[in-house]
């Protein structure tokens, strides 16, 4: 076992893919772990990746079977690579969790995979998904009086018993948290660094689109804004304020501005920068605070990006990365969104200007080259 070698359990996104080539390069035994639930459309790639083998189905014989399958898989993962990234909670190998329940016995916080990692003498990192890998859903529905958790479609589905257990296992086991600067967790201490990164030589602004990607020719300016429906649309709740977008780019139209509603879905993660890149303005959300992968991938393609950023967690960026003295965001909520894409559907300069800043942020903030090897230095110090 090398001391230079990461497996990323579970991908984020593209990010562990850059990460996973980036790492290659500086002379590291880098790899990727996909688990059987991974959504296939947001694989960047399939080639190159290690799959958990194929589980038989059935019942309590079969939940044993699968036990040593994947016990047997995980052993040999785990001897390979020094350090272990897993991108969410550490459930990817579903380890007594779900098949044997022998948290009932050693205890909610207790993780059979990470024992065993941690048994091996590897290192853990810790990268959270979301809101609820970062905080209690009952400190963070305080926001705004609980206005984040009251939009979201997918707020049912979580459950402080299940979220405190897995803050207990992140204490118990990781030995470093990834932060991102926009916001600290109350359950597990985390170092904050640019950590989400973007191979800038494929989204950039003048990114060529192959023909079969190509929008219809159009005077208007495309405003994009998506969304999935099924998590974030339910019940009449949104967490991007998506209603709020939509009536102001109706009321645009309706006034006579040449605009269209542009909206993205059912498309590979590693086709999406060819849809986004023939965008004009893109709407990330107007109600959680900050923005998400799109915001990510859209500043690097040098639009200007419109997103509800929370003031607390905007100032604490501004201190973990004093190099930024502002953000390029143009800055929005469900109350003013009219107000801001008129302007920058009518003040063209206002606009171009945005998106270079966008861009230059992006150079700064989300180069997959510097950020590798950045993350490499701190993997090395742990």
């Amino acid at each position: 076992m090398s001391r230079k070698s990461i497996l990323f359990v579970a991908p984020d996104y593209h990010c562990s893919f850059f990460y996973r080539d980036e790492f290659r390069k500086l002379g590291w035994k880098a790899d990727i772990y996909v688990p059987p639930s991974y959504p296939e459309k947001l694989l960047y790639s399939d080639k190159g990746v290690l799959r958990a083998p194929a589980l038989p189905r059935g019942g309590r014989f079969a939940n044993y079977v699968n036990l040593l399958l994947l016990f047997a898989f995980y052993l040999g993962v785990c001897w390979r690579y020094r350090y272990h990234l897993y991108y969410g909670r550490f459930e990817h190998f579903y380890f007594g969790e779900r098949y044997v329940r022998i948290d009932k016995v050693l205890g909610p916080s207790f993780s059979v995979a990470s024992f065993l990692a941690k048994l091996f003498r590897r290192k853990i990192i810790y990268l959270p998904t979301g809101c609820h890998d970062i905080e209690t859903r009952k400190n963070f529905s305080k926001l705004d009086e609980g206005n984040v958790c009251n939009n979201c479609g997918s707020a049912d589905k979580c459950d402080d018993r299940l979220n405190t257990a897995s803050f207990g296992r992140i204490r118990k086991y990781a030995d470093l948290c990834v932060g991102f600067g926009e916001m600290e967790s109350t359950q597990y201490r985390a170092t904050h660094f640019k950590y989400k990164a973007l191979d800038l030589s494929l989204w950039r602004p003048d990114l060529d689109v192959p023909e079969e990607y190509r929008l219809p020719a159009t005077e208007k300016l495309r405003i994009l804004h998506s969304f999935f429906c099924e998590g974030r649309n339910y019940e009449g709740k949104n967490i991007k304020g998506s209603p709020f977008i939509l009536a102001a780019i109706e009321r645009l139209r309706q006034e006579g501005h040449k605009v269209e509603y542009m909206y993205i879905r059912d498309v590979p993660s590693r086709l999406m920068r060819y849809y986004q890149v023939q965008a004009d303005i893109v709407v990330e959300q107007l109600i959680y605070g900050w923005w998400g992968s799109t915001g990510v991938e859209t500043m690097a393609l040098g639009k200007p990006v419109v997103c509800y950023l929370r003031p607390a967690w905007k100032e604490f960026f501004l201190k973990v990365f004093p190099e930024h003295s502002e953000l390029p965001i143009v800055e929005a909520n469900t109350s003013n969104i009219y107000e801001v894409l008129r302007k920058l559907v009518t003040d063209q300069d206002y606009r171009v200007t945005m998106g270079r800043k966008s861009r230059q942020f992006a150079e700064q903030h989300f180069d997959a080259r510097s950020n590798a090897l950045a993350v490499s230095e701190l993997l090395l110090r742990l």
